[in-house]
C-alpha cells in the first residue's frame, strides 16, 4: 500500500478498519440475530457475571447511555434481567438470563469461526499483535485535547 494510501487521520483509519471488521462478526452472529455491540455486553456478563451499569459500561469502553441504549432490545429478548442493586438502590444490576446463556452458547462457536477467518485473511500473528496495540490504545490517557 502506498503511502498516499494510507489515512492521514489515526481516528478515520481505526473507524475504518472497525467498521470494515465489524461486517465480518455481525454477518457470522446472523443466526442469532445479535450485533458485535450487543454480543460484546452478553460475552462480559458470561464471562464475569451480574454487572452493575456503571462497572459493564467501564469494562466495555462504552458511555453508560449508549450501554443503555444496547441493554434495551436484550433485555426485550429476555437475555438480560436488569435489578436494583442490594448495596446501593440507586444502581442497577445486568445479569444474564438463562435465555441469554443458552443464546450465548449458541453464538460463541459462531464468534469463534468469525475470529478464525480473520486470523486465516490477517494472519495469527498480526492479529496477536493488533491485539496487543489496540489494548495499549485503550488504556491510553489522552485527557482534554488541547
Amino acid at each position: 500500500m502506498s503511502d498516499a494510501m494510507l489515512e492521514k487521520c489515526s481516528c478515520s483509519a481505526l473507524r475504518q478498519a472497525t467498521r470494515h471488521v465489524t461486517k465480518l462478526y455481525d454477518e457470522s452472529l446472523k443466526p442469532v440475530e445479535l450485533g458485535v455491540n450487543q454480543y460484546s455486553i452478553l460475552a462480559r456478563l458470561d464471562e464475569f457475571g451480574p454487572k452493575t451499569v456503571q462497572d459493564l459500561a467501564a469494562l466495555l469502553v462504552m458511555d453508560r447511555s449508549t450501554l443503555g441504549h444496547l441493554l434495551r432490545p436484550l433485555e426485550k429478548r429476555s437475555l438480560v434481567r436488569l435489578d436494583v442493586s442490594d448495596r446501593d438502590r440507586r444502581n442497577r444490576v445486568i445479569a444474564l438470563t438463562p435465555v441469554g446463556s443458552a443464546l450465548m452458547a449458541k453464538a460463541r462457536p459462531l464468534w469463534a469461526k468469525a475470529e478464525r477467518r480473520f486470523r486465516e485473511v490477517f494472519g495469527t500473528e498480526a492479529a496477536l499483535g493488533l491485539r496487543a496495540i489496540l489494548k495499549q490504545i485503550t488504556r491510553a490517557e489522552f485527557g482534554r485535547a488541547r
